[in-house]
């Protein structure tokens, strides 16, 4: 039975957004990495945009990264790209459990530096709750950040998720430096509110 996010469609579109699902292509790998080549680094501490290096150094690179994030979504996620005014800007992974928990899980996340302070994550992170609920049949959402990322534990919270806990040391960082993971969660019966 294949898992009802597979048929997600391939565009999702928001007010100001557009949510592609891309191809593992190296014409698509250089769309990301003319993206986030500029960017600084220290600014993506909390959410690598690649394995090796916090943002990838070559097109290459930024290809091979793209087949491990495919790889992670084989049987139950997807992975979405985000755009603004026909630019890439960021990029939202999502897993489904389709089981009695019925759990959609947002997972990685990451805006490229100029994309900051616009509402553009909150504005994905609605749209994937109406997907989620709506269309998915989805009882929960989760979402996790390390306790140090205070803007993205501010944006989960503002966004009506409630703590569920911490789990100390239950994270670790590119430079395998471990964190406390803190873990959100969203009930449908809280959404339909």
């Amino acid at each position: 039975m294949t898992n009802p996010i597979k048929k997600l469609p391939k565009i999702i579109k928001t007010e100001r957004l557009e949510m592609r699902q891309l191809d593992v292509t190296p014409d698509n790998a250089k769309i990301v990495f003319d993206a986030v080549k500029n960017e600084n680094p220290a600014d993506f501490y909390y959410n690598p945009i690649g394995n090796t290096n916090i943002i990838p150094a070559t097109v290459e690179e930024m290809l091979k990264q793209m087949q491990v994030e495919a790889k992670h979504t084989t049987d139950n996620g997807v992975n979405y790209y985000i755009f603004h005014d026909g630019n890439l800007i960021g990029y939202r992974r999502l897993f489904f459990h389709d089981d009695a928990t019925k759990t959609l899980q947002m997972s990685a996340v990451w805006l490229v530096r100029t994309a900051w302070g616009h509402g553009f994550a909150r504005e994905t992170s609605d749209a994937v709750e109406r997907i989620a609920f709506d269309t998915l049949g989805a009882n929960r959402i989760t979402r996790q950040c390390s306790a140090d990322n205070i803007r993205s534990a501010n944006s989960i919270r503002s966004s009506g998720f409630h703590l569920d806990g911490i789990a100390r040391q239950g994270g670790v960082y590119s430079d395998n430096k471990l964190y406390d993971n803190m873990m959100w969660s969203k009930l449908k019966s809280e959404y339909n509110k």
